[in-house]
């Protein structure tokens, strides 16, 4: 069997990785003309470790990683709303929450699968299929052939455009903000502050560095050259709790990265043929629970253990979408809905949802969590090779 990857990120590169595990052989195709990843962190809850860890890259995830003793949700003015030690974490799920640089990420994957083709600007434009196999038709009139082929080309999918799956892209009514400082870690907690109509995150990770990112209510689609991103980041956080507007002092304002947030709403297809989708090609979701990484590599494992499973591809396909698509809906309602409680605008609503916060036990903030990280679905759809 022969499978086309279509798209380079941390889920294509996953995908490769799986299938070639199972005997598949795999080429990927990637847009861009560099495969790297922008400046920001990232983090795996244990649902994703879980994954990558049974593709045998523990240790070298390990050596990148950064896990914080504790997290905990704020107020502007610093006063602690909720915290959670990692050692509640681990004592409850088996593995911490996981923050990395992403383009160090990229890095592990990138070296887990040499030997596996990546073409690098290729930009598949469309995709034509028959009972024997798919073809991907590129920009520049290129065309490569398999048995199957997986669109892992994002929230703007040209693949899932090909296919018609309906579900146009939402705005979530905020924008984001994501850079990473230098900055000293050792008695950095972590976490979220909220504030009305705004957050701000700040995440330390290996090698005292920080990743933050910051949130606000806005129209869609503004843009701003750096040297103006900064002066409204600090404009917008400057009397929020330390370190946030040192943080913000220390980061290279060319190196902000600022994204509308989008999702989409669950749909009832993903693919047709020898055609799937994977990742936010499928499932586009919020960033709130940390999950839009997470899913993608759950997709590629359970996708690889159905194609490896043996029997006819369409069939195999079909299986990995079925069972996927109720998994990933789910996490995209409840993503959506962490968003909208954390960008509530009414400063009365906000002292509610803090007060609320505040007396929630831990033990039913992990019960609710429990389902999206305990989940181990991505790791049984077919015997190990």
């Amino acid at each position: 069997m022969r499978a086309l990857v279509i798209g380079g990120g941390i889920g294509g590169l996953t995908a490769a990785l799986a299938l070639q595990q199972r005997g598949v052989a795999v080429e990927v195709y990637e847009r861009a003309a560099r495969l790297e990843e922008v400046g920001a962190g990232i983090s795996l809850w244990p649902n994703a470790l879980k994954a990558l860890y049974r593709l045998g890259l523990e240790e070298r995830l390990r050596a990148i990683s950064f896990v914080a003793a504790t997290g905990a949700v704020r107020r502007q003015d610093g006063a602690i709303l909720s915290a959670t030690s990692a050692k509640t974490f681990v004592d409850r799920f088996g593995l911490p929450t996981t923050v990395f640089h992403r383009a160090e990420l990229l890095r592990v994957l990138l070296d887990a699968v040499a030997g596996t083709p990546i073409h690098l600007g290729r930009a598949c434009e469309t995709v034509e299929q028959d009972a024997h196999g798919a073809t991907a038709v590129f920009a520049d009139g290129g065309r490569a052939h398999g048995d199957v082929l997986i669109g892992a080309d994002g929230v703007r999918s040209r693949i899932r455009d090909h296919l018609g799956v309906s579900g146009p892209l939402r705005y979530a009514g905020y924008t984001a903000w994501r850079g990473i400082a230098p900055f000293e870690t050792s008695r950095l907690v972590g976490g979220e502050t909220l504030g009305c109509g705004q957050r701000f995150g700040l995440v330390p990770i290996a090698r005292e560095r920080v990743y933050w990112y910051a949130t606000t209510n806005t129209e869609e689609g503004q843009t701003e050259d750096a040297a103006s991103t900064h002066t409204t980041l600090r404009r917008l956080f400057a009397r929020w709790h330390d370190p946030i507007p040192a943080l913000l002092d220390a980061t290279d304002p060319a190196a902000i990265i600022r994204s509308d947030i989008y999702d989409r709403d669950p749909v009832d297809r993903w693919g047709s043929g020898r055609v799937t989708l994977l990742g936010d090609a499928a499932h586009p979701m919020t960033p709130n629970l940390g999950q839009g990484a997470c899913q993608a590599i759950e997709d590629a494992l359970f996708l690889a253990g159905c194609l490896a499973a043996g029997g006819p591809i369409e069939a195999a396909l079909r299986r990995y979408e079925a069972v996927r698509r109720p998994r990933t809906a789910a996490v995209v309602r409840a993503s959506r809905n962490v968003g909208r409680i954390g960008q509530i605008q009414s400063p009365v609503l906000c002292r509610v949802r803090d007060l609320l916060l505040r007396v929630t036990p831990v033990a039913m903030t992990l019960r609710q969590l429990a389902p999206i990280v305990e989940y181990e679905g991505h790791l049984h759809a077919g015997p190990p090779s």
